[in-house]
């Protein structure tokens, strides 16, 4: 029994690492970056399919002209207006979708930007974007996949329980993506209040006779005097 719970203790540690406080860094930095491939990938194959429904369009306003100019469109007035008429709907229903989804992914790969110098110049105020966009989209995909189960998108997958099965774990990994940005979040929120406080005032030496040991750390003249903030390098240089 004590095997057993020390092997699930191992593998939890195992799965827990990368948002230990030694790892968290670099799994956000890592993080930050495979977010910001993904975004510009699924912003390219959007404009690239905004393209394509823009192409369409055009062609079936040639081809509605070229009917009328052959005296085809004639033939059969009613049914062939009902068709290009449907088929215009539908190009224009694309179209603009794929618009608002362009809009979304760029705000998206916008926020990726943002997340990615945060985490690498350590700046919380960059974080919140992408944490806000993409706590509501997990909410939106989320209520999506459950508004799709009754189409025929979960015969896909093989039925509605392999269905969910399969969306909601990668939602959940999505989520896991959310925690260790948020935790990472925090901890420098933690770090920039410690660096408040220990920014302490020392006294003021007389112009041109700083000693050497001000001089190894790093001061900043403050409204009483020099200041220093303790710094991650043993020395205290920046």
């Amino acid at each position: 029994m004590a095997g057993k719970w020390g092997c699930c203790r191992r593998t939890y540690e195992m799965l827990m690492a990368p948002i230990t406080p030694r790892n968290l860094r670099t799994t956000a930095l890592l993080t930050s970056i495979y977010q910001l491939l993904i975004a510009h990938c699924i912003l390219f194959l959007v404009l690239l399919c905004l393209a394509h429904a823009e192409q369409m369009r055009h062609l079936l306003d040639l081809d509605i002209l070229d009917q009328k100019d052959n005296g085809f469109y004639n033939m059969s007035p009613f049914h062939n207006d009902l068709r290009l008429q449907t088929a215009a709907q539908l190009a224009d229903a694309t179209e603009n979708a794929l618009y608002f989804l362009a809009v979304v992914t760029g705000i998206y790969a916008l926020s990726a930007i943002a997340l990615f110098f945060g985490v690498y110049k350590n700046i919380p105020g960059l974080i919140i974007p992408w944490l806000v966009i993409e706590f509501l989209g997990a909410i939106a995909v989320g209520v999506l996949i459950f508004m799709l189960k009754d189409t025929k998108l979960p015969l896909i997958f093989g039925g509605q329980c392999a269905y969910f099965v399969i969306c909601y774990t990668l939602l959940c990994m999505d989520g896991f993506k959310w925690y260790v940005m948020h935790s990472f979040y925090q901890s420098l929120r933690t770090m920039n209040k410690l660096r408040e406080i220990a920014t302490v005032a020392i006294p003021c030496p007389a112009p041109g006779a700083i000693p050497y040991h001000f001089r190894r750390e790093h001061m900043y003249l403050g409204s009483n005097g020099y200041k220093h903030i303790l710094t991650e390098s043993p020395d205290g240089q920046c």
